[in-house]
């Protein structure tokens, strides 16, 4: 039986690290007033995550005389909250910046989304609509791989593990990549292909169940977490649209895992630069700019830009101290939804 009562909600939804609607990686940002805050729960929020049914769904919180210019979102997939995650943070900052506070007065402008993995600092970028978001970081190189929990079962040569995928190329990368983790919570498998074409031979059909695997894949104290892959390619920037960036390393990427595609992973695009800034050990003060594209293959293309800062440590070696994640975001859609509560 339906509840007898119930909560409006506005909603809008953004194509995310693009400038052309129907390309990028759509989102749901649902707005949730002061007044509701303490009435719409967390059950809630994740029904409504999977009535949108995308890849990420968020729930922008309004300020109030205490807020200054931070806002507190919850991001949701459609099974679970997670503690970060890119495009959600791009497209809810372009949006809360450049739409909902377009003039900002002091007591409006937002210059920080607040998570669940802390702060993000905001800085408009009057270009193109863009922001760049600082995100907080807890990076960690996992020990183990894939290729050391399943062993044989999922050999390059011969086996198949469940959920690997059939290409004995693709299938060797992936046993080989290093796990790594941007924040607790976030975890990729950073799988690096020779060739575009091997990229596009990338399927999802099968899901590979981390959580199943004969030996746990995470260290201690960091195994609850979203884990999936990430695979990437360095590319010619010349033969990139738009690839002219003096001293920026270009890659083509793709996120495909539990059956289907993500148009634009921004945390994973954040976990591989750090991990690639670290495992290189530029010098400390060194900024290391990477622009990646994804989502070609599936006709939604996404450009996302992530600049590395370090500093060196006493121990000789460098350590992670800036990680910022650029793009922008176009309004597709504004609506409501009724909430049962």
């Amino acid at each position: 039986m339906a509840s007898s009562k119930t909560m409006e909600l506005q909603f809008t939804t953004l194509d995310v690290f693009t400038s052309t609607r129907m390309q990028g990686n759509p989102l749901a940002v649902v707005s949730v007033p002061a007044a509701l805050r303490d009435k719409l729960s967390q059950a809630a929020k994740q029904r409504i995550a999977r009535e949108f049914n995308l890849s990420e769904t968020a729930f922008l919180h309004a300020g109030d005389s205490s807020s200054g210019g931070e806002r507190r979102v919850d991001i949701f997939t459609a099974e679970r909250e997670i503690p970060f995650a890119g495009h959600p943070t791009i497209g809810t900052a372009v949006l809360a910046k450049y739409h909902l506070h377009p003039h900002p007065h002091p007591h409006s402008q937002v210059d920080a989304l607040v998570t669940k993995a802390g702060p993000i600092g905001l800085v408009a970028e009057e270009e193109g609509g863009r922001v760049r978001a600082k995100i907080p970081h807890n990076v960690h190189l996992h020990a183990n791989t894939l290729g050391d929990v399943i062993g044989g079962g999922g050999g390059a040569a011969g086996g198949g593990y469940p959920g690997l995928s059939p290409v004995p190329e693709i299938r060797a990368a992936e046993l080989a990549a290093p796990v790594f983790s941007v924040v607790r919570g976030m975890t990729f498998v950073l799988a690096q292909l020779p060739s575009l074409e091997l990229l596009a031979r990338v399927a999802g059909a099968a899901r590979l169940d981390f959580a199943g695997l004969p030996e746990p894949l995470l260290d201690e104290g960091w195994r609850d977490s979203f884990v999936c892959r990430y695979y990437y390619v360095d590319v010619d920037p010349s033969e990139e649209e738009g690839g002219k960036e003096e001293g920026a390393r270009y890659m083509r990427t793709r996120m495909v895992e539990m059956g289907f595609e993500d148009p634009a992973t921004g945390s994973a695009a954040s976990a591989l630069a750090s991990y690639l800034t670290l495992k290189e050990g530029r010098k400390g003060g060194t900024t290391t700019k990477f622009r990646l594209t994804q989502g070609v293959e599936m006709g939604r293309r996404s450009d996302i830009s992530v600049d590395t800062m370090t500093r060196d440590t006493s121990e000789g070696g460098v350590e992670l101290v800036d990680l910022w994640l650029g793009g922008t975001a176009v309004v597709v859609m504004k609506g409501s939804l009724t909430v049962d509560v």
